[in-house]
């Protein structure tokens, strides 16, 4: 529970900027983001509807497994309130896979045994520890993308060590394991590791079956950050998002990292590991869960348009009042599809379970949907936004004054003008921007591949019975 007491100097193995992390707090990224993570917990303080019962314990409602629709509803609430807290833009907050947590337990004798080894009792267990201490689980799945046309099993006899996470040793109370996993989202500020892969293993690739959970600290874990995005020189009002937070991304190192036998969920089995993820029953709900805060986002820079056309002048054309409509529909669309998962949902495993080819539709749709409302903010914005000058300026008195008179108009302030177009530009031109794009095209998948898997599982009987019916007619005369 480091994360939430923010306690976070527990011996973890983080780097950025080139240096090892000796202070996690002193560090501007770190300190900032995690104020904004922190308010997960602090909703459940100030807020009881995030809180419920479970065995006599007050437990986050992230981690109720959902027996009704209105059980679906009375989470996808809590997950707007959490995602507001940073207007969408974190994607891997504490309730993403606690959503997933919460089921884990009822899937958990699909697991299986091996041996000595009870993949079950240890997923249970956890479920109850992650629940009880209410800790931040990050998760990894993504091997290194060395040679997608090469098995993972090729790449390690060639001497790729780091191909893949993969078993280099078995021992009596566990296994050691080596490797690497990449784009691994606010793994710095996390409590455990979740590792697992995704269903692409081949048959010869036992040694990378693997899914096992570990505190982030643990000796061997190396935790490798990418560059910041934010700018620690210039204000808040300067990068309204950037200097607000930063959801980390990192690649994890595995270097020789023991993992006893209870902390195991899949062990050396290519069937159990591909299986996992829709096994686990973590696909369907995090999968609520993240749709619910792409809405938020969704939501977020669509009233950023609306409030640039207002703002600039721009609203009494008719063609901005069509671009706008279209991303109100697009929002509408996107909030009916998440309602409409809940009420189609059904029991599974005792659990309420969205409908996840309506979840589908909304991950694949609403990465285009988004992308269409960063073109029309940098549409909107245009020139005004690339020669906002810094906040700096408006405190030397050879310019001051002319500035303030050149920015203002009877819309608004220059000073409130600079704030709207600095938020603009940083959500759509600066490297805070362009990563929260690439994330929302990429984090769930390669998109021709959500739509091919949305294709395989859509029933079209009915419409085949139609056609069926009017080719009959037609092959027979009818009129």
């Amino acid at each position: 529970m480091t994360t939430k007491n923010g306690q976070l100097n527990d011996g973890r193995e983080v780097y950025l900027n080139g240096h090892r992390v000796v202070d996690m707090a002193s560090e501007y990224v770190f300190s900032k983001t995690l104020a904004v993570i922190q308010r997960y917990y602090d909703l459940q303080t100030e807020n009881k509807n995030h809180t419920f019962f479970s065995n006599g314990i007050e437990a986050s409602v992230m981690f109720l497994a959902p027996k009704t629709v209105k059980d679906l509803a009375k989470k996808r609430q809590i997950y707007e309130e959490v995602a507001r807290e940073s207007y969408g833009m974190l994607g891997r907050t504490p309730d993403f896979i606690n959503a997933g947590v919460a089921v884990l337990g009822n899937y958990a004798d699909d697991l299986g045994t091996q041996g000595k080894i009870d993949f079950a009792f240890n997923a249970k267990n956890w479920v109850n520890r992650v629940k009880f201490d209410d800790d931040f689980v990050s998760h990894a799945i993504q091997n290194p993308q060395l040679d997608r046309q090469k098995t993972l099993s090729q790449l390690l006899d060639e001497g790729q060590e780091f191909a893949g996470v993969w078993i280099k040793e078995t021992r009596e109370d566990g296994v050691i394991v080596r490797g690497a996993k990449q784009v691994n989202t606010l793994a710095p500020l996390a409590d455990e590791l979740l590792i697992f892969n995704l269903p692409d293993l081949k048959s010869v690739d036992q040694k990378f079956a693997l899914a096992f959970a570990l505190p982030i600290a643990t000796p061997g874990v190396k935790v490798i950050c990418r560059k910041p995005t934010m700018k620690s020189d210039y204000s808040l009002a300067d990068y309204p998002l950037s200097q607000a937070f930063d959801e980390m991304d990192a690649f994890l190192l595995f270097d020789d990292v023991f993992v006893p036998n209870e902390a195991l969920f899949v062990c050396g089995n290519v069937a159990q590991s591909n299986a996992f993820f829709e096994a686990s029953g973590l696909f369907n709900h995090t999968a609520h869960q993240d749709e619910v805060r792409g809405f938020v986002k969704l939501e977020f820079v669509t009233g950023i348009a609306v409030r640039l056309a207002k703002q600039l002048g721009l609203f009494g054309f008719q063609r901005v009042q069509e671009k706008l409509g279209e991303l109100s529909v697009n929002l509408e669309l996107i909030r009916s599809c998440i309602v409409a998962s809940e009420v189609t949902g059904k029991m599974q495993k005792g659990v309420f379970t969205p409908n996840m080819q309506t979840l589908l539709a909304v991950r694949a749709k609403l990465t285009t949907y988004y992308d269409e409302a960063l073109r029309v903010i940098a549409e909107f914005s245009a020139g005004s936004a690339v020669g906002v000058p810094d906040f700096r300026e408006f405190s030397n008195p050879n310019i001051a004054e002319m500035l303030e008179s050149a920015l203002t108009s009877d819309l608004m302030s220059a000073e409130e003008r600079m704030l709207l177009l600095n938020l603009a530009w940083d959500i759509t031109s600066e490297s805070f921007g362009q990563r929260q794009r690439v994330y929302e095209f990429l984090h769930g998948g390669n998109p021709m591949f959500i739509h091919l898997q949305h294709l395989k599982h859509t029933d079209l009987t009915q419409a085949n019975e139609m056609i069926d019916k009017v080719l009959d007619n037609a092959r027979h005369g009818k009129k």
